[in-house]
C-alpha cells in the first residue's frame, strides 16, 4: 500500500488556516449606544402662506354688515384670516405647563381720539375640540372663551406632558368683535401673544 507524501509546507500552511479560520469564528465586539431624549417644551402657530400672521376685522367696505351687527347685538367674524390654522403645543417635561395669552395696547390710525373700542370687545370662541391627551389627568383645565386683555390670561394648564404636538382647537376663524356703534372710526391695531410655561 503506497502512502502520499505531502511536503512538510504544506502541511504547516494547513495547520495555520485551520487555527486562523477557527480563532475568527470565536471573535466578537460590542459597543455601546447611548441616546438621551431632553425634556422640551414647544408651541406653534399653525398656517399656510406667506407674511404675517394676521385676524383682520376690516367692515369699512361693508357697513351695512357693522349696522347690523349693532342693531342685533351680536358678533363680528374675522373677514380675513392669515396663517393662523391652528394653535398646537408639546410638552415632554413633568410638571403642570400653563398657556397665556395677553395682547398689547391698542395702536390706533384715524383723524380722532379713539373711543368706543375696548380690548376685551375682541373675544375668542374656541369651535374645534381640543386633542384628547390634553385635559386627561383629573386636574386639567381649558378655557372655551376668552377676552383679550392686556393682562396675562391663562387659558390652558395640565400636570402631564402631552405626548407630542397637540391641537388646541383655536384658530384664526374663532376670533369675535362685538361692536356698539359708539366706535371712533378708524384702524385699531394689537398684537396678541400666546406664552407656553413649564418647569
Amino acid at each position: 500500500m503506497s502512502h502520499l507524501a505531502f511536503p512538510r509546507r504544506w502541511i504547516v500552511l494547513a495547520a495555520s488556516m485551520a487555527a486562523l479560520a477557527s480563532t475568527a469564528a470565536a471573535q466578537t465586539q460590542s459597543h455601546e449606544v447611548s441616546v438621551t431624549v431632553p425634556a422640551t417644551i414647544g408651541l406653534r402657530i399653525v398656517g399656510t402662506g406667506t407674511g404675517p400672521r394676521s385676524v383682520t376685522f376690516a367692515y369699512g367696505s361693508d357697513p351695512q354688515a357693522y349696522t347690523m351687527a349693532v342693531e342685533q347685538d351680536e358678533l363680528l367674524t374675522p373677514t380675513a384670516v392669515s396663517r393662523f390654522a391652528d394653535v398646537q403645543l408639546n410638552v415632554t417635561r413633568r410638571g403642570r405647563w400653563r398657556l397665556h395669552v395677553e395682547a398689547s395696547t391698542f395702536a390706533f390710525t384715524g383723524s380722532a381720539p379713539p373711543t368706543g373700542l375696548a380690548l376685551s370687545d375682541i373675544q375668542v370662541i374656541r369651535s374645534g375640540p381640543q386633542d384628547a391627551v390634553i385635559g386627561s389627568g383629573g386636574s386639567a383645565t381649558y378655557a372655551t372663551t376668552w377676552t383679550l386683555s392686556t393682562t396675562r390670561t391663562e387659558i390652558a394648564s395640565s400636570p402631564n406632558p402631552t405626548g407630542g404636538w397637540r391641537s388646541l382647537g383655536f384658530s384664526g376663524w374663532d376670533y369675535r368683535l362685538a361692536v356698539d356703534g359708539d366706535e371712533t372710526p378708524g384702524t385699531y391695531t394689537t398684537v396678541v401673544t400666546y406664552s407656553l410655561i413649564a418647569p
